[in-house]
């Protein structure tokens, strides 16, 4: 799971678009993937040439706004744009804490950011894809 998740937020780091606008919303995300035993931590990058930074370390440099704490089988749907936060939320398949703020700013992109991530199973993990 750590390196699709790495190989998609390089792709979003590279694309001038997606890049730009997770990284101009200025938000903390933080995703915990229970059955895994791993974190992943994204918020915006001032490096120049890059939008985003990302830390799989249990403790991130930067506090996240935005936390959501879910199974990788979950994830897997949810990036890939067949798990509505929402009623996972309701079922307590995702579990999320954040300031408003937050969470609204990921909702503009995450369809881009869906979008993004099926493409990875497509050309490399068709084990991942859901049909």
């Amino acid at each position: 799971m750590r390196d699709v998740l790495t190989e998609l937020l390089s792709e979003i780091d590279g694309d001038s678009n997606l890049g730009r606008r997770l990284g101009a919303a200025h938000v903390s995300y933080r995703y915990v993937f229970t059955d895994v035993d791993l974190a992943l931590n994204i918020t915006s990058s001032d490096q120049p040439g890059h939008s985003i930074r990302w830390s799989f370390a249990d403790q991130a440099e930067w506090d996240p706004a935005l936390t959501l704490e879910m199974s990788s089988v979950v994830a897997n749907r949810y990036l890939q744009g067949r798990e509505n936060l929402a009623i996972a939320m309701a079922r307590g398949t995702i579990r999320c804490s954040c300031e408003a703020s937050a969470a609204l700013s990921l909702l503009p992109i995450s369809g881009q950011l869906n979008a993004c991530y099926r493409e990875l199973p497509e050309r490399h993990h068709p084990h991942l894809l859901l049909r």
